[in-house]
């Protein structure tokens, strides 16, 4: 189905927002305007010769809301989003009443509060409709247009959310995940488990390597047997396994050791205030605040973890 003609404004062309914008370009109407919003003067400059359509930049959210009608916003904390919605003077609820209401759909990994406190805003502002969208599937699913999209909000929106965003994901893999918050509630229980495998998937191919098997021979009866899950198979944390896993790049880019600390504190979080049981979750928020603190592993790519466990003989995790 095709996307209505509309200007569509985003917020954030970062390591996820990259391919997304590209993805969402090319598939509007080409009669559409794109409007972008993106601190980063470089990557902004490049984002727009490298894609095709009319594109044309924006200053600050606020400009972006003053001539954009469906707005998505992919942002790396809580306090960006809070940010980019609510400053009074540079922020999208800033911007002048329109006639038309507008849609934004926030696609960021942030905490419930935070994005309840700006659902909340919008719908005191009378300026459009608000979803909390995260996604799901790194920066190859970004860019090749295959993310999970969980989303949360009036269920009444949901068709029309998803229209749009499947022109970044998957069909078959957006979800409606329930009212406001539950779309981040999924997430961060999904990247919970997600980081969880990490670790599992690093102690394995380690035991793997010091007993002298081949890692790709190891991965690959893995991945076809019952250990297989996306950190095995899409990020493998050995060089050499996987072409495309963020371990090919010396762990390089990619979702950065701090924000998925981050989201792991947000599940913990969340796990405490709906009285869930954990006998993981210690063990899981020790050993990635190793990693950020680690110089090995600091602001890289969250599976360098496993270099904590193949180099020094593990002497890091101590």
């Amino acid at each position: 189905m095709a996307l209505p003609e509309k200007t569509y404004g985003f917020i954030g062309i970062g390591v996820m927002g990259w391919g997304m914008g590209k993805n969402l370009r090319a598939k509007m109407p080409s009669s559409s305007k794109m409007v972008i919003c993106e601190l980063v003067d470089e990557r902004r400059e490049t984002f727009v010769v490298e894609t095709e359509g009319i594109i044309e930049v924006a200053a600050n959210p606020k400009e972006v809301a003053e001539r954009a009608d469906i707005i998505i916003t992919v942002l790396p904390k809580g306090p960006h989003v809070y940010d980019a919605f609510i400053n009074s003077e540079t922020g999208i609820l800033a911007a002048s009443p329109t006639a038309n209401r507008k849609l934004f759909i926030e696609c960021s990994t942030i905490d419930v509060p935070t994005s309840r406190k700006v659902s909340e805003a919008v719908a005191a502002s009378g300026m459009g409709d608000f979803v909390d969208s995260p996604i799901s599937g790194g920066p190859n699913g970004a860019n090749s247009g295959t993310l999970t999209f969980m989303v949360g909000g009036p269920e009444e929106l949901f068709q029309r959310v998803k229209e749009i965003v499947s022109t970044m994901g998957k069909e078959e893999s957006i979800f409606y995940c329930g009212p406001a918050g539950a779309g981040l509630a999924t997430k961060q229980i999904n990247n919970y488990l997600s980081s969880v495998c990490i670790l599992g998937v690093s102690e394995a191919m380690n035991m793997g390597v010091r007993y002298g098997l081949d890692p790709k021979v190891l991965a690959s009866v893995i991945n076809v047997s019952s250990g297989k899950c996306y950190n095995s198979l899409d990020q493998n944390p050995v060089k050499g396994v996987t072409p495309t896993a963020a371990a090919a790049k010396d762990f390089e880019g990619g979702f950065s050791m701090e924000l998925c600390k981050g989201v792991i504190d947000m599940a913990v979080d969340l796990q405490r205030e709906v009285g869930a049981k954990s006998v993981l979750a210690d063990t899981v928020q020790r050993m990635f605040q190793k990693g950020v603190e680690n110089p090995k592993t600091k602001g890289k790519d969250c599976r360098s973890i496993y270099k904590l466990f193949a180099e020094d003989d593990g002497k890091d995790l101590e």
